[in-house]
């Protein structure tokens, strides 16, 4: 577990870098998600916050840094200042119910997991709505990479426990590549 925390810890410490340094915008929005990323895999491999192997403390580091990438996105893709905020506490919400459902057992588990997931679904909502052409090479990532999340987090230890903890430490770290690093480097989205 340490061991992929660490591998985590390195690559967003790398990206956040490059990053950093190869970014000619005001806004450096990469840097952020990468470097708040970078934090937080440091918080759940330091493991002060670890509560029986749960890593809940990785939904709040995603209510920040997906929080800023849902701003760029809806900018980008044209959202008024209304639905930029609706978006943004939505995902604040599916992120925040996650770390609630994470710790938690029984019926509150499933209910803070259902919260989570309709708040998420009137987000995808309102962000596929806008029928924006600045949409179309943003939709795999959004489509698949981040509604792999809930799936990985059903099977995980968090959730049903059908994969072991380094198991889900793997595939999180994988998404979180792919729906970070990858999006960035392949989409121009940090706000001008």
């Amino acid at each position: 577990m340490n061991f992929l925390l660490s591998i985590g810890s390195i690559i967003f410490l790398a990206t956040s870098v490059y990053f950093l340094y190869n970014s000619k915008k005001r806004f450096n929005s990469a840097f952020f998600v990468s470097f708040i990323t970078l934090i937080s895999y440091l918080i759940m491999l330091e493991g002060s916050f670890i509560v029986s192997e749960l890593l809940w403390t990785r939904w709040i580091g995603y209510a920040i840094s997906c929080s800023l990438l849902i701003f760029v996105i809806a900018k980008r893709i044209g959202l008024d200042h209304f639905k930029q905020v609706t978006v943004i506490f939505l995902n604040i919400i599916v992120m925040v119910t996650g770390a609630l459902s994470s710790v938690n057992t029984d019926e509150f588990k499933i209910l803070f997991f259902v919260i989570g997931a309709v708040a998420y679904c009137i987000l995808l909502y309102e962000i596929f709505k806008s029928n924006s052409k600045k949409l179309k090479p943003l939709t795999p990532f959004i489509l698949y990479g981040w509604s792999a999340f809930p799936i990985v987090f059903i099977i995980s230890n968090e959730g049903l426990n059908i994969i072991s903890s380094s198991i889900s430490i793997l595939i999180y770290l994988f998404l979180d590549v792919i729906t970070k690093v990858v999006f960035y480097l392949k989409n121009d989205l940090s706000y001008k």
